[in-house]
């Protein structure tokens, strides 16, 4: 764009198609292309392409124009409100969902026409191998549950007068899975227990990272710890991430956990973070 701008406002009908943006925008076509390619790349990064730009998270558009700005910011001076910004995302979202249903679609089609095609008699044969399949997974754990009734009906029976007196006791003919409960092993539950569960004292570096935020996050130390970062080492290898690698992170493992305004807030802790 040239030095000296001159604001275009928004035209008062609203466009339908790429075509009716690029007119009112009044740009070269080096000026357009380089804007869908900003706006192509950025909302790969920040927006749910696969989605439409009104159920998209309000927090994501926010850094989407604020990327699209910090890059190329005469678009905000020269169009208000960026609304070339706004009707071209809007309409690059739609494209994309009718274009992802027309593709499944296509693809149901295919697969029920594909059904369709196949021999009646291979069909047949398909069921009746699956018919009996189903019968002798049926048959077969009919059995394993009768052999277990046996075995149990064994253990419980008491011993005949004319067995000899060396007889192993009952505790003994019974299942072996059952000893370890009478023993005083460390496999007892209670030492199972206490090994599974992580220290409170690892977890000191995460809390006083969660709770430095403003607002505090500290209601995220168990998806932290869960995620396998316990201590400060664990910390900094997280704050070398990329950026985009630590928003995936939190989106998937505090997700519903976090509003808008909490994201932006660890978001830009981690920014921070990873500058100083």
């Amino acid at each position: 764009m040239r030095t000296e701008l001159f604001p275009i406002s928004q035209p008062a009908r609203r466009c339908k198609a790429v075509q009716d943006v690029k007119i009112a925008s009044k740009m070269d076509p080096r000026q357009w292309k380089r804007l869908r390619g900003l706006v192509i790349d950025a909302a790969a990064k920040f927006l749910n392409i696969q989605d439409r730009y009104e159920h998209q998270d309000p927090e994501m558009v926010r850094l989407f124009y604020q990327a699209i700005h910090a890059t190329w910011p005469e678009v905000a001076a020269k169009y208000p409100n960026s609304w070339v910004l706004v009707w071209y995302l809007k309409i690059y979202l739609l494209k994309r969902v009718y274009r992802k249903r027309w593709s499944d679609k296509i693809a149901r089609e295919r697969a029920a026409s594909q059904a369709r095609q196949q021999p009646r008699r291979l069909r047949t044969a398909s069921t009746n191998r699956s018919s009996v399949r189903q019968l002798d997974t049926g048959a077969s754990q009919a059995c394993v549950a009768m052999r277990t009734r046996r075995r149990a009906t064994a253990c419980d029976r008491p011993a005949s007068p004319s067995e000899p007196e060396t007889t192993a006791p009952p505790a003994m003919r019974c299942s072996p899975v059952i000893a370890p409960r009478h023993s005083g092993s460390s496999s007892s539950p209670a030492s199972a227990h206490s090994h599974s569960i992580v220290p409170v004292q690892s977890s000191r570096a995460v809390f006083r990272f969660l709770d430095s935020i403003t607002p505090s996050l500290v209601k995220l130390v168990p998806d932290f710890l869960s995620a396998g970062i316990y201590d400060q080492n664990h910390l900094e290898d997280f704050f070398a991430w990329p950026e985009k690698a630590q928003r995936n992170f939190l989106l998937k493992t505090s997700i519903g956990r976090m509003n808008a305004l909490e994201l932006g807030a660890m978001l830009i802790a981690l920014n921070s973070r990873r500058r100083g």
